[in-house]
């Protein structure tokens, strides 16, 4: 099936990926004078979620189609999703970069999973919080906001 919910969804978000993309190089050269500029990692976000999308297209398009109407329960995490984001937008500033965005990395974990093994989960969250502070500090020198100041 050419075209379904699924597919459309993708192709918008290809679209999109390919503006962002777009818009991300006309900030200028990713490395300059032997070290990363400010472009770098919107230039590698745009290019990593073409690559994505574009896998996920030939995903779908390859499975088999479907025989009929799906009996199943509307999942609406989409929906769960823009509110996360929202509230995460909130947080971010009051609480400090590492409070809000374990809080949102653990939410997001949680939705799209099972209520089960949560320390492990707990764990995740904190690893890929920590990562994305030591790249943003060190890596890209951008300073994210703390509790303790």
């Amino acid at each position: 099936m050419l075209l379904n919910r699924q597919i459309i969804f993708l192709y918008v978000t290809l679209a999109v990926s390919v503006g962002y993309l777009v818009t991300a190089l006309s900030l200028g050269s990713p490395i300059a004078e032997g070290t990363l500029t400010p472009a770098f990692f919107p230039i590698l976000v745009g290019g990593a979620a073409i690559l994505f999308c574009s896998i996920l297209i030939v995903q779908a398009l390859r499975a088999a189609p479907e025989t009929g109407p799906a009996d199943e329960v509307r999942s609406y995490a989409h929906v769960w999703v823009v509110v996360a984001i929202f509230f995460y937008i909130l947080a971010f500033k009051p609480l400090g970069y590492f409070l809000s965005s374990g809080l949102f990395v653990f939410a997001l974990i949680l939705l799209f999973s099972k209520f089960e093994k949560m320390v492990l989960k707990a764990i995740i969250s904190a690893v890929i919080v920590g990562v994305a502070f030591v790249m943003f500090q060190q890596l890209f020198g951008v300073r994210l906001p703390t509790q303790w100041g």
